[in-house]
């Protein structure tokens, strides 16, 4: 096995923490002016907090646990607030060596995988290679394995976390520790110099987190915690995807399959920060419209940066097919007409500045022709989100070029692709820009497709409202029949239904905002609308009613929510009579999303029947699905522990009943305490993919034999 273990990474790893600590006692420090202007010192580290170090290496050797008592009995607050501090950043350091160790061992099993070594059902070493050969060893043809693989659609959700104590310069300056702890893995190989600088980088780490107030002084705000899931996603998912794709392509060659085509998608981001405003009533219409405008501004402006790229790497002049040339012709409209033999595509005062690039390209160069014109409708869409974000006026020139879509953007990047193969320029074509083209596939034009979840109860509080002025009385207070017959005729009648001069309270004003600013939004910037504490079939009917309310022409797909034993038990009841109203089923056309509550299930009925009823309810809902023609796909809530139906992705998906994953479809949220583990960086993002992509594949293709019945 190449590289160390996990005892001795977490060995080296404390050894140099207590090496900068100890060069550093005694330090004084001034804390900052409060309000009186005064300052208070501070000794960084007590001598105490060191004595008590001293203590606990005595009693692993001697097993005498009386002089760490007496150490910590002389203890003031003080130095038992520093000491607590010394054992967290010991704790940290045995965190770091385990993710670590888990990559490397992960790697290594691979390795031996390749090698014909070794084939493990360990969940923490399952991989592509393994789960290919095991299901050509079942008798699955390769051919239907990749169909399987591109059938995919794998959508994982990231929700926030208000209780996370930990800041993002904390979980940043752990990611900078992992990169190093990969060289130290190489350390036969480094100079003594090299590797007393690679000691000196660590413990700068080490001093610097130390240096750090680690806890959060304030509560995050819904968008502070959107921004803190972008830069997750940016940092570790946007780099993972393309590698993720490509060891899809390795591996499927292995078995003799052909690659993935190119423009496969079958992975998606989604998030609830910004739009889970179920009992917060800080997620405003405000907040949500500002998080989807910044996840535009901002993967926008990551593509920008890769097209950048692009235009250096296609400079290829020269024939293309006839595609690619209708595409660049429809296109040079967008420039001022230059003299023959002059560049072309020239920026000019409204195309922003460039540093590559700015006085144009030759006209010979079609690739980088097409390029620049995505180029600019990229810095035109960055432009437009920044002045919706700040409230200001957009340029109209501006707004009909700015991206609504993932097709506007992959469209013209699939064409050069397509052009580029049949000019014999695979290698090229196969670079970076199907890199690109993967990323706009998974990414869309937002990042992350927002949710938006809101609880059942709040709606009857608006059709109350809304039925009372009209004269018809209390929605609330009439039968399940009367509601979902009311609706139904709403719903398909042309006459406006909401009176601008309606009385409502700031709840009910706040929610009708809501679907008015979805109904501003590009639909692709969306995703499911969740409906909590969902216990009938009119809290899906009257979310339906209240989109039409608010203006919205694309309907966001409604995704009911399960959450107690008895919600569980009654959920096939609801969605078979939802898909027997004719309206709503023609609406669904043939898909229906159904979220299950794993927490509050737990809470509710105890970890054995809350399993149990999760079970039950899935197997009925695929009946009522086939019974109605209509594909259920499940939206897991599930959390980090096992009481929230946490557990590793093969073990858990394995566990669903056989179906509950159709075609490859899976939706589930990585609740916001997990966010660090499952993307903590690029290598474990794209080890995280891989874990949920094998499950689905071996569910799909060789799913769990059904409970016998006498089960």
């Amino acid at each position: 096995m190449s590289g160390g273990t996990i005892t001795s990474d977490f060995a080296m790893l404390t050894a140099q923490l207590l090496e900068i600590l100890r060069a550093h006692e005694g330090m004084r420090v001034f804390s900052p002016r409060n309000e009186a202007g005064e300052v208070t010192e501070h000794i960084l580290l007590p001598k105490a907090s060191l004595k008590l170090l001293d203590a606990a290496e005595e009693y692993q050797k001697t097993g005498d646990f009386k002089k760490v008592v007496s150490t910590v009995e002389k203890m003031d607050d003080y130095d038992m607030m520093i000491s607590g501090r010394v054992l967290q950043e010991i704790l940290v350091q045995a965190g770091l060596a385990e993710a670590h160790h888990r990559l490397r061992t992960f790697k290594n099993s691979v390795s031996s995988e390749v090698q014909g070594v070794t084939n493990t059902e360990d969940s923490s070493v399952v991989s592509f290679i393994g789960t290919f050969e095991k299901l050509v060893q079942k008798g699955i043809k390769p051919a239907d394995i990749r169909e399987a693989i591109i059938q995919q659609k794998i959508e994982l959700v990231l929700t926030a976390h208000p209780t996370e104590a930990q800041r993002r310069s904390a979980l940043k300056k752990h990611e900078q520790m992992l990169q190093q702890m990969k060289v130290h893995d190489a350390k036969d190989q480094l100079t003594p110099g090299q590797l007393a600088g690679l000691y000196d980088k660590i413990k700068a780490i080490q001093w610097s987190c130390w240096r750090t107030n680690t806890v959060r002084r304030t509560r995050p705000t819904p968008e502070g915690e959107a921004r803190n899931g972008m830069l997750v996603i940016e940092e570790t998912v946007w780099k993972a995807v393309p590698e993720h794709y490509r060891r899809l392509d390795r591996c499927l060659t292995r078995i003799g399959a052909s690659p993935l085509p190119f423009d496969a998608s079958i992975l998606k981001m989604s998030s609830w920060m910004g739009g889970d405003r179920d009992g917060n009533p800080n997620v405003t219409w405000e907040v949500t419209k500002k998080v989807v405008t910044l996840l535009r501004w901002r993967v926008v402006e990551l593509y920008y940066r890769e097209v950048d790229e692009l235009l250096y790497e296609l400079s290829m002049d020269g024939e293309v097919n006839e595609e690619m040339r209708a595409e660049v012709e429809a296109v040079s409209s967008m420039w001022t007409a230059s003299a023959p033999g002059s560049k072309v595509c020239k920026p000019d005062a409204r195309s922003g500045v460039h540093w590559n690039f700015h006085t144009g390209v030759a006209e010979d160069e079609p690739y980088r022709r097409l390029l620049m014109a995505i180029r600019r409708r990229c810095w035109r869409t960055k432009v437009s989100m920044e002045a919706l974000y700040m409230g200001k006026q957009n340029d109209p020139d501006f707004e009909k070029e700015v991206l609504t879509s993932s097709e506007e953007l992959a469209r013209p990047l699939e064409i050069m692709y397509r052009s580029l193969i049949e000019q014999g320029d695979e290698i090229v074509a196969n670079g970076r820009l199907l890199d690109l083209i993967r990323r706009v596939r998974t990414f869309g034009i937002s990042m992350a497709c927002l949710d938006v979840r809101q609880e059942s109860d709040r709606h009857s509080e608006v059709m109350d409202t809304l039925t009372s002025f009209l004269g018809l009385g209390k929605f609330t207070e009439w039968t399940e029949q009367e509601r979902c017959d009311w609706l139904v005729k709403e719903i398909e009648s042309k006459r406006p239904l909401l009176a601008p001069d309606m009385p409502m309270s700031d709840i009910v004003k706040e929610i009708l905002d809501t679907y008015k600013i979805i109904a501003e939004l590009p639909s692709e910037a969306l995703g499911a609308y969740v409906i909590s504490m969902s216990r009938a079939t009119s809290d899906i009917l009257t979310v339906c009613l209240l989109q039409k309310v608010g203006g919205v022409k694309k309907m966001m797909r409604v995704a009911p929510l399960f959450e107690t034993r008895e919600d569980l038990i009654n959920a096939p009841k609801v969605i078979d009579a939802a898909l027997g109203v004719q309206w709503y089923k023609d609406h669904v056309q043939g898909k229906q999303e159904v979220m299950l509550g794993y927490s509050d299930s737990v809470k509710d009925a105890g970890k054995f029947a809350s399993t149990w009823e999760l079970h039950r309810a899935m197997e009925n809902l695929l009946e009522v699905g086939k019974k109605h023609g209509v594909q259920i796909t499940f939206f897991h809530g599930r959390g980090g522990s096992i009481g929230r139906g946490g557990g590793p992705p093969n073990f858990i998906l394995q566990a669903q009943p056989a179906g509950s994953l159709q075609n490859g479809h899976l939706r589930l949220t990585i609740q916001g305490e997990t966010i660090g583990r499952h993307f903590p960086s690029d290598e474990v993002a794209e080890r995280t993919l891989e874990q949920y992509s094998t499950a689905v594949l071996e569910h799909t293709l060789a799913p769990p034999p059904l409970p016998k019945p006498e089960f």
